[in-house]
């Protein structure tokens, strides 16, 4: 059956995207579970299909690898879409470096799959660097999405920022970007023990509000 470009009433999603979307999503948390079960090296790209429901050929429409379909990292790139509707319903009046950051968690927060996902996602994290380094890239060209956007929003703020005259808006914004992930570095970092117990949903939203806390306390302290 010819899925159409129709919107969904509660969403505004076309059920075209809506069911990209949930393939996904449903490939992502298969590969993230047999990961888990069986190992990384062990499971197979067949294998993460078949539980996703899904063709191998299906599979990479989505995903370039395994690694890439645990930790998230589609073929289509991060969506502009939702970096574009984060940014729209941002207030960057108050704050314009505090402000990012909480883009920068929102975005962060809204990975494929489940709580119980997202927890898995973080052991395999752990037990494989290279995963680490795959997601970082990830999050690079995420961040280069990002900046973007920001670009035409902050150009007002910009304006009022004391910066070297010639300064390519471009170049202060990416700046920005980067020194705005530092509070989820902090939030997120490797745990102090390798026994502590995995954070929920609640103590990593905590854990971030207060290393946003901390963050906006150390700029305004080290303001002349």
């Amino acid at each position: 059956m010819c899925v159409t470009d129709e919107l969904t009433p509660a969403t505004g999603e076309s059920l075209r995207d809506r069911k990209a979307r949930l393939t996904r999503a449903a490939i992502h948390e298969a590969a993230v579970r047999l990961a888990c079960e069986h190992g990384l090296d062990a499971a197979t790209v067949a294998q993460i299909a078949e539980a996703a429901g899904v063709s191998p050929r299906t599979f990479f429409n989505y995903f370039a690898s395994k690694e890439d379909a645990v930790i998230g990292t589609a073929v289509s790139g991060p969506d502009q879409q939702v970096v574009r509707d984060i940014v729209a319903q941002s207030d960057f009046s108050a704050g314009v470096l505090t402000e990012i950051a909480r883009v920068v968690r929102e975005l962060m927060s809204r990975s494929l799959g489940d709580d119980e996902t997202e927890k898995l996602r973080r052991t395999l994290l752990l037990r494989h660097p290279g995963l680490v380094q795959r997601k970082v890239d990830a999050n690079t060209v995420l961040a280069g999405v990002l900046i973007d956007e920001l670009v035409p929003v902050l150009a007002p703020h910009l304006a009022q920022l004391d910066i070297p005259p010639d300064t390519a808006p471009r170049d202060v914004v990416r700046m920005l970007v980067v020194i705005a992930f530092a509070p989820l570095r902090h939030a997120f970092g490797p745990p102090s023990a390798a026994s502590a117990p995995e954070p929920d949903a609640q103590e990593m939203h905590d854990r971030f509000d207060r290393s946003l806390a901390l963050f906006t306390s150390v700029l305004e302290g080290t303001r002349p």
